[in-house]
């Protein structure tokens, strides 16, 4: 999280800081962003940089957190209104991000994160974050919730499900942000999950 002596700045610099750290994220994977893009794109010295943040990772992870809100309040109202089914929480995961992709500028940004969670190694982004990684043991501990209507033996086919869903949800978020229809591109992202739902093979 940014240090008080970036909270205090006026709002005018945040804004300049934040608007070239958007852009660099938006450019590259979080692995090639270059701090030096940031500072000379905002107008401050590196050193001012790590006044306000310990490095690229902690400026991303704030920027997430003021993009998506309170990640975390927001999955636990998901896994209460959908009783822990997984499968509608992944549906509900797409929905939240696309209605913040809507929004113009946040669009190179999200679609840039999403091509490339799977080089930062990270199902929700930055792994290194406490609160994501109590995002990941908060759908993990959903198993007793999903095994009775799953077709999962143990926790570990559970853990292997979620990778499944989650790596489809990704995909289909990325993929929206080519369709002109938001609409067409929701009903494929289902149709996907109805073949997950389903199988592929025909029951005999």
């Amino acid at each position: 999280m940014p240090s008080k002596t970036f909270l205090n700045l006026s709002q005018e610099k945040k804004n300049k800081i934040l608007k070239a750290a958007n852009k660099e994220f938006a450019r590259v994977p979080i692995e090639q962003v270059s701090i030096k893009n940031i500072v000379e794109e905002a107008g401050i010295a590196r050193g001012s940089f790590y006044q306000y943040f310990e490095d690229k990772e902690d400026l991303f992870d704030y920027m997430m957190k003021l993009k998506m809100g309170n990640m975390e309040n927001k999955l636990n109202k998901m896994i209460e209104k959908e009783n822990g089914n997984i499968i509608n929480i992944c549906i509900n995961i797409y929905d939240q991000f696309i209605r913040i992709g809507k929004i113009r500028k946040n669009n190179k940004f999200f679609k840039k994160i999403f091509e490339n969670v799977k080089t930062s190694d990270n199902l929700m982004f930055i792994k290194k974050s406490e609160m994501n990684n109590k995002v990941e043991e908060t759908f993990y501990n959903l198993y007793d919730k999903n095994k009775e209507f799953l077709n999962v033996k143990n926790e570990e086919e559970f853990r292997l499900v979620i990778d499944i869903l989650f790596t489809i949800t990704r995909k289909r978020i990325v993929a929206s942000l080519k369709y002109k229809d938001s609409n067409e591109a929701r009903n494929d992202f289902l149709k996907e999950i109805e073949f997950v739902k389903n199988g592929i093979m025909k029951q005999n």
